[in-house]
C-alpha cells in the first residue's frame, strides 16, 4: 500500500509492504512491532516522549525508505523541529502509519 503524508510542509511518499518488517529490522536492530508496541503504550504509563518520537519517526523512516537513499540522520535533519509541536499532525501521522501497517485506523466499524 501507498500513501503520500504532509510533514511540516513536505509531502512525504510511503510504502508498506511485507519486506517493512525485514527492513525495520536490518536497519534499527529491533522488531517493528515490538516497537509499535512501544507506541500503544503511551497512554497506560508514563512513556518517555523521546522514545515515542523516536519510534515514531523510524517507522515514518522506514516507510519512505522506498523513495530515498538518505540514512535515517540524514532523513531527521530535514525534518523541522516545529513538526513536534502540531498535534494534529502528529495524529496524522500516527493515523497514517496505522493504514499502512493494517490497523483499523481509517476504516468504518462494519455492523
Amino acid at each position: 500500500m501507498e500513501k503520500t503524508i504532509n510533514i511540516a510542509g513536505e509531502d512525504i511518499r510511503l510504502k508498506s509492504s511485507l519486506f517493512t518488517i525485514i527492513s525495520y529490522r536490518n536497519v534499527f536492530g529491533t522488531e517493528l512491532f515490538s516497537d509499535i508496541k512501544k507506541l500503544e503504550k503511551i497512554n497506560q504509563d508514563d512513556t518517555d516522549a523521546a522514545v515515542v518520537i523516536d519510534v515514531l519517526f523510524r517507522i515514518i523512516y522506514i516507510l519512505h525508505k522506498p523513495f530515498t537513499k538518505k540514512s535515517y540522520d540524514e532523513f531527521l535533519m530535514d525534518l523541522d523541529f516545529s513538526v513536534l509541536s502540531d498535534v494534529k499532525e502528529l495524529e496524522n501521522i500516527s493515523n497514517t502509519i496505522t493504514e499502512l501497517l493494517g490497523g483499523k485506523e481509517g476504516k468504518e466499524d462494519p455492523k
